[in-house]
């Protein structure tokens, strides 16, 4: 072919002779024609192009296009799961809320329970440590009413005596002292 380029371009009065030397001569009035043998290896060339495409490139680029698609399929169904991993995790997040919500409440109503019980108990307690003090205060109180009841006796009784000594002048043995100041005090208690 380089040979017909060369001789195309060669000196003009060579071109004839040349043209009759490369082949069958050309339709007169210069027009397109269609060389068979042209068009078949331009044919060949561009199916062998094809093969050598599809080896090289197109097999590389459909599984670089699965590929991707894969990765895309993944992500879309990694996205869908993450999806419903987030409403589960909000639903159990919802549950453990008011479970949360309820034990809290039982709690503070026990608290509760537990504080009133507490209340009843110490002011029990404070009621029967009064009651306690209460009836000491009356014990104690009995005991100084008989001691001072006693101390009156005994007043009561020199006192007597002393007057029945001013009014007699004269002593008794302590047996009749005895059973006089225990008539007094009959009488007194009468």
């Amino acid at each position: 072919m380089i040979e017909f380029i060369s001789l195309a371009h060669a000196a003009p009065e060579a071109t004839e002779s040349t043209a009759v030397a490369a082949g069958p001569a050309k339709a007169e009035g210069g027009g397109l024609s269609i060389d068979p043998f042209v068009v078949g290896f331009q044919a060949l060339n561009f199916i062998v192009l094809l093969v050598v495409l599809k080896m090289i490139l197109y097999k590389p680029i459909t599984a670089l296009l699965a590929e991707r698609e894969k990765k895309i399929r993944d992500g879309v169904e990694n996205a869908e799961k993450a999806e419903a991993s987030l409403r589960e995790a909000t639903s159990i997040r919802e549950d453990m809320m008011k479970t949360a919500k309820v034990e809290s409440q039982s709690v503070m109503d026990k608290a509760r329970k537990d504080g009133e019980g507490l209340k009843n108990s110490i002011v029990g307690e404070a009621q029967d440590q009064a009651k306690k003090i209460i009836d000491n205060g009356h014990q104690v109180l009995a005991m100084e009413r008989a001691k001072t009841m006693e101390d009156l006796k005994a007043q009561a009784v020199a006192l007597i005596v002393k007057t029945a000594e001013k009014v007699i002048r004269e002593k008794m043995d302590s047996a009749k002292d005895a059973k006089m100041i225990e008539e007094s005090l009959n009488s007194f208690a009468a």
